[in-house]
């Protein structure tokens, strides 16, 4: 075998190599491209779900509350400019307001209020004060949905009236951002519901309601 022949097996095994090679390297990286594929399609699916459902939440008072003490303090923000324009489709709005104010408190009060277990005594001091203030919602957001249907149909824009509407409207959204400021205390301050601390399960709240205990 000549030189010649050599150099040209040589170089046909070098050329034989390096396809080879370069055939490993496409399959290796197209792999690569399939992993990596496949981790985002695993992470869309997986940005998809990071949204929970509401079986997940350990109880949806918070999820409820929030609607009243927009509803109350919005609506006393409108009884203070209706004091001034004595519009009667203003009426009807306020109504819508305080009304919806009013059932979106008896819901967070009674359907979704949760019960609590193993309290510290200072979360049960701030406790009693928030359950105080939404009972005082509860109650003057009623008067004051009441007040406005009298107004709506018997006194009819009456400014000593709409006065009096909004002294109590202004006592709901009081009342309202009190029990507002104590759960906001209980939950940062004291710890109770993030992650279900503190709040009892259904099981567990149907065994307490069987025998009787409230709350």
């Amino acid at each position: 075998m000549n030189t010649k022949h050599f150099f040209s097996i040589i170089l046909v095994i070098t050329f034989l190599s390096s396809l080879t090679k370069t055939f490993a390297l496409n399959e290796e990286r197209n792999s690569l491209d399939a992993t990596e594929l496949s981790v985002s399609i695993a992470s869309a699916v997986q940005s998809d779900s990071v949204k929970a459902d509401f079986d997940a939440f350990p109880n949806l008072h918070p999820m409820v509350v929030h609607f009243p003490i927009v509803l109350l303090l919005l609506a006393v923000v409108l009884q203070l400019i209706q004091l001034f324009t004595l519009n009667r489709t203003m009426d009807w709005v306020i109504l819508l307001m305080v009304g919806s104010g009013f059932i979106g408190a008896y819901v967070a009060g009674t359907f979704v209020h949760p019960h609590t277990e193993g309290l510290t005594e200072m979360a049960k001091s701030v406790l009693e004060q928030h359950d105080k203030y939404a009972d005082w919602t509860l109650w003057s957001s009623a008067i004051a949905a009441i007040l406005k249907i009298v107004s709506l149909f018997w006194v009819k824009l009456k400014r000593g009236f709409e006065i009096a509407v909004f002294v109590v409207m202004a006592f709901s959204a009081y009342s309202v951002s009190e029990a507002g400021h104590y759960g906001s205390q209980l939950v940062y301050i004291e710890g109770v519901g993030p992650q279900g601390n503190y709040i009892e399960t259904e099981s567990e709240e149907g065994h307490e309601e069987s025998d009787g205990h409230s709350h």
